[in-house]
C-alpha cells in the first residue's frame, strides 16, 4: 500500500507538472490548453470521488479523485493566482465552478433520459452532498488563498519566498481538504480515516510540490520576458512590496525632516533666554501685518518696552539674576496679551516690542498700561532704581494713523521716540507718540 500511495502522490506531481508545462506554453498556444487540462482534471476528480475510489493505509483513507486529481488542480490554480493575479484566478475558479455544475447536470440528465442503457451504469452520479462539498471548497479557496498569500507577503513577516510559498500552499490545501472532508464524510464511519488521510496527503504534497512551485516561479521570473501588463504577478508583487518599503522609509525620513525643520524653524524664530519670538520673527510678522493693514485699511499699533535701569540691576545683582529678571518680565508681558494675533518679541537686550494688529492708539495705550502694572506688581526688588523700588517698565506707543502716509520704519521710530520721552518723564511710564501730547493721554504711575 505504501507503493500505491507513493504512485498516487507521484501521479499528482506528474499532472501538476503537465499543468505547469501548459501554463508555460500560454504565450505560444494561449491559455486554451491549460484550461482544457484543468477542466479534464476537475471532471475526472468529480467522477472518481463519486465512484468512491480510494486507498487504505493504516488509519488513513485516501480518496483518489480528491487527493490526487483535484489536488493537482489546486496546485495549478495557486500558480495562476501568483502569476496572473486575483482577477484571472477568480475567473478560472468561476469557470471550474460552472463546469462542475454542468457536468453533474449532464450526468443526471443522461441517467434520467436513458435509464436502460447499460453503458451509463458504469458512470457514478455525483450526489448533491458531494457537489456541494466541491463547490463550497472552491468558494472558500478563492477567499482564503488571497488572504493567506497577501498576509504572508507583508513586510512584518521576514520570511523568504520558499517559506511564503510553503505556508500559503499548505494552509490553502489543508483548509480545502478540511472543508471537503467535513461536508462529504461528517457523520459517517469513514469520516476520521478520510479526514486524516486527506490532511496527511495534502501536507505531503505541500512539502513535495513547494520546491517545484518555487523553481517554476524563479524560472518564469528570470527567463520569461513579457510586456508590462503581462508580467508575472510574483514579480509585480515583489516590486510592490519593495515600493511599499521604500515609500515607508521615505515617509519616515520625510516626517523626521519635517520635525527637524520645525525644530530649527522654532529655534530660528525663538529667543533662547525668554522663549519669546526674536527680532527676526518680529520683523517678518510686522511686515506681513503692515501689508494686511494697508489692504484692509485697518489700524496697527506698536509698543516698545524697556526695563528701567536694567544695567544697574545687572551690575548689582549679577548676570544670573539679570537673566531671571528678563525671563519673568517676558512671561508677564506675554500673559498681559489676550488676543492670539498679538505678538510680543525680544527686541534686543532689555527691550521688548509688542505688535497689536487692528488696534487703535487709545486701545494700545490701555494694553501698555496693563503691561506696566503687571510688571510692577511682580515686586522684583531693584534697589538701584531711582524710579521705583521694584523692577518697572517704560513704554512708548505708536500707531498707524489712517489717512496718513507712514512706513513701517516710521511707526517704529515714533514708538522709540515715545519710549525716550517716557524715560525722560521719570520712567515707569506709558507715553504715546502724538504731535501734541495732552494729560489725557499720559499714563504715569
Amino acid at each position: 500500500m505504501l507503493f500505491a500511495l507513493s504512485c498516487t502522490l507521484a501521479q499528482t506531481l506528474i499532472m501538476f507538472l503537465m499543468l505547469l508545462w501548459a501554463h508555460t506554453a500560454r504565450q505560444k498556444m494561449g491559455l486554451g490548453l491549460f484550461y482544457s487540462l484543468l477542466g479534464c482534471l476537475v471532471v475526472t476528480s468529480l467522477w472518481l470521488s463519486s465512484a468512491g475510489l480510494h486507498l487504505e493505509l493504516s488509519i488513513y483513507r485516501f480518496v483518489i479523485g480528491f487527493s490526487v486529481f483535484y489536488t493537482s488542480v489546486l496546485l495549478a490554480v495557486f500558480v495562476i493566482y501568483v502569476f496572473e493575479g486575483p482577477r484571472v484566478f477568480r475567473a478560472v475558479m468561476t469557470h471550474l465552478f460552472i463546469l462542475m455544475i454542468i457536468t453533474t447536470l449532464i450526468l443526471h440528465s443522461l441517467s434520467w433520459q436513458l435509464p436502460e442503457q447499460a453503458g451509463l451504469s458504469y458512470l457514478p452520479l455525483p450526489t448533491l452532498r458531494l457537489l456541494s462539498a466541491f463547490l463550497a471548497s472552491m468558494v472558500i479557496d478563492v477567499i482564503f488563498l488571497a488572504i493567506a498569500w497577501e498576509y504572508f507577503a507583508k513586510p512584518k513577516w521576514p520570511m523568504n519566498l520558499w517559506l511564503n510559498v510553503f505556508f500559503t500552499l499548505s494552509l490553502f490545501l489543508l483548509v480545502d481538504g478540511l472543508v471537503w472532508s467535513v461536508m462529504v464524510q461528517l457523520g459517517s464511519v469513514d469520516f476520521v480515516p478520510t479526514f486524516t488521510g486527506t490532511l496527511f496527503s495534502r501536507l505531503l504534497l505541500s512539502l513535495t510540490a513547494s520546491p517545484f512551485v518555487l523553481a517554476y516561479l524563479y524560472w518564469q521570473q528570470q527567463y520569461q520576458v513579457t510586456a508590462a501588463h503581462q508580467q508575472p504577478m510574483l514579480l509585480l508583487q515583489n516590486e510592490i512590496i519593495y515600493m511599499r518599503q521604500a515609500l515607508s522609509h521615505a515617509q519616515q525620513a520625510l516626517a523626521e525632516q519635517k520635525q527637524t525643520a520645525a525644530y530649527l524653524a522654532e529655534k530660528a524664530y525663538t529667543d533662547e533666554l525668554t522663549q519669546l519670538a526674536n527680532r527676526r520673527y518680529f520683523d517678518e510678522t510686522y511686515d506681513k501685518e503692515w501689508k494686511r493693514a494697508l489692504r484692509q485699511q485697518q489700524p496697527l499699533s506698536v509698543i516698545l518696552c524697556d526695563i528701567d535701569y536694567f544695567k544697574c540691576y545687572n551690575d548689582h545683582y549679577g548676570h544670573l539674576q539679570g537673566d531671571s529678571c528678563l525671563a519673568k518680565v517676558a512671561q508677564t508681558i506675554q500673559q498681559a496679551l489676550y488676543r492670539p494675533a498679538d505678538v510680543v518679541a525680544r527686541y534686543g537686550g532689555e527691550e521688548f516690542v509688542v505688535l497689536l494688529p487692528e488696534t487703535e492708539l487709545v486701545d494700545a495705550l490701555d494694553i501698555a498700561e496693563r503691561i506696566r502694572l503687571a510688571v510692577q506688581q511682580l515686586h522684583i526688588a531693584h534697589s538701584k532704581s531711582s524710579a521705583y523700588p521694584y523692577v518697572t517698565l517704560s513704554l512708548g506707543v505708536s500707531s498707524r494713523q489712517l489717512g496718513q502716509h507712514q512706513t513701517p520704519d516710521n511707526v517704529l521710530q515714533q514708538a522709540d521716540k515715545a519710549l525716550y520721552k517716557a524715560k525722560a518723564a521719570g520712567r515707569n511710564t506709558v507715553w504715546p507718540h502724538l504731535r501734541k501730547v495732552t494729560k489725557a493721554f499720559m499714563r504715569i504711575a
